[in-house]
């Protein structure tokens, strides 16, 4: 990502930017929400042929088995497809997120707000970075200990920015 494609707040500098060198098309979440869905997409299929229902019954079969389709596969395609068009950018002050499916949307997280980075080892090199509930996660990232050891040291920098200058302290 280049810094042109990110609006930089004034005096921002750009520490590292990149993108996915890895797409999963499952994640641990998937392990219950796919089955899940599964089991509802089997259940509809079952009501539809087999009770063979009409008019409102049918129509709320129809949305159950479109649900459940999405849990069961649709989530992970969209997630992936999505990876494809998705790149990250940290900053001295942020990290951000650029993704989307079909429209690009910019999400960030100021490094002062944020504990420190939790790094989950994937195949090939590759990881996945995130920092908590509601926080920016960098999915897929190459070089993940790097970028870790990076957004660790500018999380520890902008919180030492956002400190009170210390003052000296004299007995009188």
């Amino acid at each position: 990502m280049s810094a042109g494609e990110i609006e930089l707040l004034p005096g921002e500098r750009v520490l590292w930017a990149g993108e996915p060198v890895q797409r999963p098309f499952y994640v641990a979440a998937d392990g219950v929400i796919a089955p899940a869905g599964l089991i509802v997409t089997i259940a509809a299929l079952w009501f539809l042929l087999a009770k063979q229902p009409s008019g409102g019954a049918m129509a709320g079969a129809v949305v159950v088995l479109v649900i459940g389709l999405y849990g069961a596969v649709g989530r992970s395609a969209v997630r992936y497809l999505a990876l494809g068009r998705t790149t990250y950018a940290v900053t001295d002050s942020r990290v951000i997120a650029r993704s989307g499916l079909f429209r690009q949307k910019e999400r960030a997280s100021e490094l002062a707000g944020l504990p420190a980075p939790v790094l989950k080892p994937g195949p090939s090199r590759a990881g996945t970075i995130t920092f908590g509930p509601g926080a920016v996660t960098l999915m897929g990232v190459g070089e993940p200990k790097r970028v870790r050891d990076l957004l660790t040291k500018a999380i520890d920098e902008a919180k030492a920015r956002q400190a009170p200058p210390e003052t000296g302290t004299s007995a009188a």
